[in-house]
C-alpha cells in the first residue's frame, strides 16, 4: 500500500508540474524539484548502392523528481517502431537509433540518485551505460552507433546499451574541478523485459564493470576539450559450456579544439580501445573526426569521421558526414551520409533525422 501511494503521488506532482509549465500556471514548491524532457527522432534510411529503404522512430521520456535532501528519483523509458530495417549489412550499425524489434515501451532508467556534497553522488537502480561514460559533445553529433559506445564492448558483452538496460550501481567522484571518476557495477546480462531488468544474478548471468577518469576543459558553456580513459571487464554466459567467459577491454576518447572564429570552433576528435584476446567478436576500434561546431546564426554543428573496426572474421570502415541544423529551439534536422566498406564489399548509405523536443 505504501509504494502504491508513493507511485501514485510522484505520478500526481509530475501530471501535475508539467500540466503547469505548458498552461504558465504558477506552480508549487515541489514542481521546482521536477524536471523533464520529451523527444520524438524519425528517420529514412536509404541504401544507395542497392536502392533499398528503411524507416525508424523513436520517442525517449526522462524525469527527475526530487525526493530527499540532495537525492532525486531518475526515470526514462522509449518506444521504438521501425520498417524495413537493416537497410544494409554493416557491422557497426550507421543508424544509433535502429533498436531491433518494435517494442512500444521499454524502461531504460529507474534509480535513486544521492549527491554527496558537491564532490560526488552514488545512484543504484535500473540504468544503461551510454549516459556515463561516452555520450560527449563531438561524439553526440554523429549517427553511427559506435559512437553510442565503442564496439570492443557491444559485441563482446551483454551489456546495458541502448536500448537494454541493467541494475546497476553507479558512482562519481570529482576530488579536482572538472576530473571525474566514474566507477559503474552492472548485471552481467542485459534486457529490455521489465520481469529481467531488476535482478541481480552474478551466478547465472555474470557481472560487468565499467570504469573511466574524464576531464572536460574550460567553462561549461564553451567546448574546449575532454579528455577521458577507461576500461571494462566482465564474465557473462557461455555459448558453448556451462562456465561464464571473461574478457576485458581498455578505450581512450580526446575531444581538442583547434580553432576559434567568434562562437564557432573546428574540433578534432579521436577514440579508440582494444580487446585483444582470442573470443572477442571485435577486437579493436579506433575513430577519428573534424567537427565545426556553433556555425552562426543557428548553431549549426558539421562533422566528418572515420570509423574502423576489427573482428575476428573481418573488418569495416565507414565515413560518415553529417551536419545538425536547428531549425527553431525545439526542432532540427540531421542529414548524413556513409560510405561504408565492409569486407571489401562497399555500400553507399544515406539518411535524413528529424528531431522534436521539449523540457524544462
Amino acid at each position: 500500500m505504501i509504494q502504491e501511494l508513493f507511485a501514485q503521488s510522484a505520478f500526481v506532482r509530475f501530471a501535475f508540474c508539467t500540466c503547469a509549465t505548458m498552461t504558465g500556471m504558477q506552480s508549487p514548491l515541489f514542481c521546482q524539484r521536477v524536471k523533464w524532457e520529451i523527444s520524438g527522432t524519425t528517420e529514412g534510411l536509404w541504401n544507395i548502392t542497392d536502392g533499398k529503404t528503411g524507416w525508424c522512430n523513436l520517442l525517449e521520456v526522462s524525469a527527475e523528481t526530487g525526493l530527499w535532501k540532495n537525492a532525486q528519483l531518475e526515470t526514462a523509458a522509449i518506444s521504438t517502431y521501425n520498417l524495413g530495417i537493416p537497410v544494409a549489412g554493416d557491422l557497426q550499425a550507421f543508424s544509433c537509433i535502429d533498436a531491433g524489434p518494435d517494442k512500444a515501451f521499454r524502461l531504460i532508467e529507474a534509480g535513486i540518485r544521492q549527491n554527496i556534497g558537491d564532490k560526488g553522488s552514488v545512484y543504484a537502480g535500473l540504468r544503461n551505460i551510454d549516459m556515463d561514460h561516452f555520450t560527449t559533445p563531438f561524439t553526440a553529433l554523429f549517427t553511427n552507433a559506435s559512437h553510442g559506445n565503442f564496439p570492443i564492448l557491444s559485441a563482446n558483452f551483454p551489456l546495458a546499451t541502448y536500448p537494454l538496460a541493467a541494475l546497476c550501481l553507479h558512482t562519481e567522484f570529482s576530488p579536482l574541478p572538472g576530473l571525474t571518476f566514474r566507477e559503474s557495477l552492472y548485471n552481467g546480462v542485459a534486457s529490455d523485459r521489465i520481469n529481467r531488468q531488476f535482478r541481480f544474478c552474478p551466478r547465472s548471468d555474470g557481472m560487468f564493470n565499467i570504469g573511466s577518469l574524464s576531464y572536460p576543459s574550460g567553462e561549461e558553456d564553451r567546448h574546449h576539450g575532454y579528455y577521458a580513459v577507461g576500461y571494462a571487464l566482465g564474465s557473462s554466459p557461455s555459448e558453448t559450456s556451462a562456465d561464464k567467459t571473461f574478457n576485458y577491454a581498455l578505450w581512450t576518447l580526446i575531444e581538442q579544439p583547434l580553432l576559434h572564429v567568434g562562437e564557432s570552433h573546428l574540433g578534432a576528435m579521436w577514440q579508440g580501445g582494444t580487446s585483444p584476446a582470442s573470443r572477442s567478436t571485435c577486437r579493436h576500434y579506433w575513430g577519428a573526426g573534424l567537427i565545426w561546431s556553433n556555425i552562426p546564426p543557428q548553431m549549426t554543428q558539421v562533422g566528418l569521421v572515420v570509423n574502423r573496426a576489427l573482428y575476428a572474421d573481418g573488418r569495416e570502415t565507414d565515413v560518415e558526414l553529417t551536419g545538425s541544423f536547428p531549425v527553431c529551439n525545439h526542432f532540427t534536422l540531421q542529414p548524413a551520409v556513409h560510405c561504408i566498406n565492409t569486407n571489401g564489399n562497399y555500400t553507399a548509405a544515406a539518411q535524413l533525422r528529424a528531431i522534436l523536443e521539449f523540457g524544462n
